[in-house]
């Protein structure tokens, strides 16, 4: 069963499997647009390649004492990745034609700053680097291009990009944007010990364990204040507010566990279960409040 596990989390298919279903929620949540059945498909194709990318590149670089338990798995199963990893292009072209030109132009900066997340695209005093290699980045790039894609892509392949920043439309991309950026901080934890040998400037490396979950855990405040926001102003706004008080229990509890010594495999399976939990959440209520 763990080999399983393994297999989900470290060849990038769950991650995949989660920005799916939080694009489908964005379908249930905006009443004005129709299923397109192609955008999830591409989200799911698209997060794979791109996850799939960042772990197998120059992954023959990483010193052996840095590897960690996915960058094993992922040099073990290298060469199957790469089949799966074309396999997975060829579909995204054929999926191509159903988007309109504007769509795909509005793709176009999320693809690029996932790409030099991995690979040095920025122009510095210092050379070429990655987006990542900004200070204090990792966290904001994956919950900001993670929210446009799960949430703004579906609208404005429908309505255009002006909907999206709409008074209807923004603040629901604002909530997703804090809780994901919640529960990805966690991740920039989890690799404290080896961005700091590579020097890395990072959220963890610069503040520290213990207050780099404190400013998670004040995020997740900012998360619930905004939940409760937009759910005052339906019709069973109580029930959401109380829907939304136990995720935000249950992220609380998540981050008082929380230890250095976790796992690499527990951190994805807590916190990327999160992102599970708020979606079936978000999923389930949205027929209360659908925007139109």
């Amino acid at each position: 069963m763990m080999r399983l596990v393994r297999a989900l989390v470290y060849s990038n298919v769950f991650v995949a499997i989660l920005l799916t279903f939080l694009t489908v929620c964005t379908y249930a949540l905006v009443g004005a647009i129709e299923v397109h059945w192609y955008v999830p498909a591409s989200i799911f194709l698209g997060s794979f390649v791109l996850y799939t990318f960042h772990r197998l590149y120059k992954i023959d670089f990483i010193p052996e004492d840095q590897l960690a338990q996915r960058h094993s798995w992922v040099l073990n199963y290298a060469n199957q990745l790469k089949y799966a990893m074309s396999i997975a292009v060829f579909l995204q072209l054929l999926i191509l034609p159903n988007f309109d030109a504007d769509a795909i132009v509005w793709v176009i900066p999320a693809a690029i700053i996932s790409a030099g997340y991995t690979i040095p695209l920025l122009p510095t005093s210092f050379g070429w680097q990655r987006f990542r290699d900004i200070p204090l980045a990792k966290p904001l790039i994956i919950s900001l291009v993670a929210s446009y894609l799960t949430f703004g892509f579906p609208v404005f392949e429908q309505l255009g990009m002006s909907a999206l920043f709409s008074a209807s439309f923004f603040p629901l991309f604002v909530e997703r944007f804090l809780f994901l950026l919640a529960v990805t901080i966690p991740f920039d934890l989890r690799d404290f010990s080896n961005d700091r040998h590579a020097g890395l400037n990072t959220l963890a490396t610069q503040f520290g364990f213990q207050r780099g979950r404190q400013i998670a855990v004040m995020i997740s405040v900012l998360w619930f204040a905004q939940s409760c926001y937009l759910s005052i102003q339906t019709e069973v706004w109580w029930q959401a507010c109380a829907v939304y008080g136990l995720i935000f229990t249950i992220v609380l509890l998540a981050f008082a566990l929380l230890k250095e010594s976790w796992a690499e495999l527990r951190y994805t399976l807590v916190f990327e279960g999160l992102i599970l939990l708020y979606a079936l959440v978000v999923f389930l209520f949205s027929r209360f409040h659908a925007v139109a």
